[in-house]
C-alpha cells in the first residue's frame, strides 16, 4: 500500500527537522524527498511550512511515545527500561554520525519563542513522554511519578543535546549510570 501524500509530507518533514530543525529544512526539500507534488502542500497544509511543522512535530512525539512503550514492556524492571530507551538514542545518534538527537529539542530551541503553534506543538510532545513516563513509572509501583518523570525528562533531553553537541555520547552514558538518582533503591 503507498503511503499518501500528506503522510509523506509528515514523516520528511519530521526526519529532516530532526537533523537539520525548523529554519534549515526548505519546502522545496520537503516536497522533493517526498516526492508530493508542489500543489498538494498548502492543499494539506493550509497553515504552510508552520502548519507542517506541527503535524511532523505530532508524528515524532507519537513515534517516541511508541518506541518508548514498546522497549518499557519488553524490560523485567524500570531501571532496565529506562536504560532500553537511553541505549535506543545513543544507538540513533551514533548511527547517524550525531544527526539524529531529539526530534523535537532541535526545533523547540529554534522556534518556541518565534511561533505559538509550534511551541504548543513542542509542549505537547515533551508533556506526552513525561506523561507516558509517569504512567510507566506508576505502573511499577514507584512513588512521585510525575516528579521523577519530570526530572528523567529534563535529564535525558539535557544528555541528547550534550551527546550531539560533543558528538560524543558519554554524557547518555553517564546517565545510564545515574539512573539510582531517579529511581528507589528498591527497585
Amino acid at each position: 500500500m503507498t503511503t499518501p501524500p500528506r503522510q509523506k509530507m509528515i514523516e520528511t518533514m519530521a526526519r529532516l527537522m530532526q537533523s537539520q530543525g525548523y529554519r534549515n529544512t526548505g519546502l522545496n526539500q520537503v516536497l522533493a524527498e517526498s516526492g508530493a507534488p508542489k500543489g498538494s502542500l498548502y492543499h494539506y497544509f493550509p497553515g504552510g511550512k508552520e502548519a507542517l511543522a506541527v503535524a511532523a512535530l505530532e508524528h515524532s512525539a507519537h513515534l517516541v511515545a511508541e518506541r518508548m512503550s514498546i522497549l518499557a514492556a519488553s524490560a523485567s524492571t524500570p531501571q532496565q527500561a529506562l536504560v532500553a530507551v537511553i541505549e535506543a538514542f545513543i544507538s540513533d545518534l551514533e548511527l547517524s554520525g550525531f544527526q539524529k538527537g531529539c526530534p523535537v529539542a532541535t526545533v523547540a530551541l529554534e522556534e518556541a519563542a518565534q511561533s505559538v503553534p509550534i511551541q504548543q506543538a513542542c509542549a505537547r510532545a515533551f508533556g506526552l513522554w513525561q506523561d507516558a513516563l509517569a504512567g510507566y513509572l506508576q505502573t511499577q509501583g514507584i512513588d512521585q511519578p510525575e516528579q521523577r518523570a519530570e526530572s528523567l525528562l529534563i535529564s535525558l533531553e539535557g544528555a541528547l543535546i550534550l551527546s550531539r553537541a560533543q558528538r560524543d555520547c558519554a554524557p547518555l552514558r553517564r546517565l545510564v549510570q545515574s539512573l539510582s538518582l531517579f529511581l528507589p533503591s528498591e527497585v
